[in-house]
């Protein structure tokens, strides 16, 4: 659909961001399209928890940190909110269920058939919560019943008018296709999950791209070259670091050989890859020679500040970021608001993650003491790089981190990057920007 969106605003900041002397090229055409990317929806159908009293579920929710329970109501509030936006396409870089429920998958597949009946496009990749996966339960009272999942060949069924049913393309060896949701725009949807039989589940959280799906992918992107198509690319987990050693510290959660992966991409020819995964709002880069490759990732809006992106794409020119959150909910909120709602509940269940992990005896089970002081400052620096746009520390805080860690002595070392790497916010900002999609150059808006 072609859509003039605010022409004379965009063009206002594109002359303007010229006095910052990035160069510019304003394509010739007068469409604008507006591109919504909303990730890690792991929506709970509210069948699965028929007694929000259940035992079981508490049990289970402070080990998770997501606001699984409200998933419903999140949901609603988004899509109303999609609905009044109105972009041509929504993209949405997997985890669409909780953890692969059948019910889930279908009540999501509903939520975005509101969506394209409004006439908006939908294109979703599977996440690793979606496909084959042994936790999909219902909680009753004290106790879990498993409830049906679904396969790859499901996933492509229920979710047919959300991209497979007008691919271009179909990698035969995974979930990946290859559609044109917008004209000359290619969506290159990546499928990098491991749920093959014989992958166990300890090992699905990790991702990576199947030596078949790239030999497909590859020719593809230089077809797309070829014809003069812009190429966008979208996967659930990170193909670039979002901070410091993140493929070091959180392994599962930026795509196995990440590296090589990136440059054969960006070496094709791709320049934008929109991912989810790790939960935060975090745009990081890649340059080599004169190419370039984005990964923006989009924050679970599960999480506090439970945010999701609308993107203004200017074809052959450039993309202007922005970020959303959602602040209100249909929903018994114990009088706060929902923002407040949000932070206090994603504190105090991360709190509770965080401390159990650190007494994990596999790693030097750590004292309660010395966990219950971590914990609060390991939740702060996860939710900082949550929301974007961190902050360095200041001595005064670098101090009382190096204060607790001391005490530990060598052998708790690995907690460090933990408290402090999350705060250095790698280039460019995360919530607001501008990329210019010839030269690749960008600036905060």
């Amino acid at each position: 659909m072609k859509k003039t969106l605010l022409i004379s605003s965009i063009l206002l900041i594109l002359i303007l961001s010229s006095c910052n002397k990035h160069s510019v090229y304003i394509h010739s055409s007068k469409n604008i399209y507006k591109i919504a990317v909303v990730s890690d929806l792991h929506y709970m159908d509210p069948s699965l928890l028929p007694d929000t009293a259940s035992s079981a579920f508490k049990r289970y929710v402070v080990t998770d940190g997501k606001l699984l329970a409200e998933s419903d109501a999140i949901m609603k509030e988004l899509i109303s909110e999609l609905l009044a936006e109105k972009p041509d396409l929504v993209l949405v870089p997997g985890d669409l269920t909780k953890d692969g429920e059948s019910v889930s998958h279908t009540s999501v597949e509903r939520y975005f058939t509101q969506l394209i009946n409004a006439g908006i496009k939908v294109r979703v990749i599977d996440g690793n919560h979606d496909i084959n996966n042994p936790r999909s339960v219902q909680y009753i009272g004290a106790d879990t019943l498993p409830v049906n999942n679904i396969g790859p060949q499901q996933f492509r069924q229920i979710y047919s008018n959300c991209g497979y049913g007008d691919a271009l393309y179909i990698d035969p060896t995974s979930l990946s296709y290859i559609s044109e949701p917008l004209p000359g725009l290619w969506l290159f949807s990546i499928d990098a999950c491991k749920y093959w039989p014989g992958i166990s589940f300890a090992t699905m959280t990790g991702g990576r791209i199947l030596q078949s799906t790239m030999n497909w992918i590859l020719p593809h992107m230089a077809e797309a070259q070829k014809k003069g198509k812009m190429v966008f690319g979208m996967t659930h987990p990170g193909i670039i670091e979002h901070f410091t050693g993140q493929a070091s510290m959180d392994t599962g959660f930026v795509m196995d050989r990440w590296p090589s992966v990136s440059d054969s991409l960006m070496n094709a020819g791709l320049r934008i890859m929109f991912t989810g995964h790790f939960h935060a709002n975090d745009i990081t880069e890649k340059t080599y020679n004169n190419s370039f490759l984005y990964d923006i990732e989009t924050g679970c809006p599960l999480v506090y500040p439970c945010p999701y992106r609308i993107i203004t794409y200017i074809p052959d020119s450039a993309l202007i970021i922005s970020t959303r959150t959602i602040t209100h909910i249909n929903y018994p909120l114990k009088g706060q608001s929902f923002p407040d709602y949000a932070r206090n509940k994603t504190s105090i269940n991360m709190d509770t993650m965080l401390t159990t992990a650190l007494m994990d005896p596999t790693k030097d089970d750590l004292p309660n003491s010395i966990a219950r002081i971590l914990a609060p400052r390991m939740r702060t620096a996860f939710m900082a790089h949550y929301a974007g746009d961190e902050r360095l520390l200041d001595t005064h805080e670098l101090d009382s981190i190096h204060i607790a860690l001391s005490k530990l002595g060598s052998a708790f070392s690995w907690l460090r990057p933990y408290c402090e790497t999350m705060w250095n916010d790698l280039t460019p900002t995360d919530n607001t920007l501008m990329i210019y999609l010839k030269s690749g150059s960008s600036f905060k808006k």
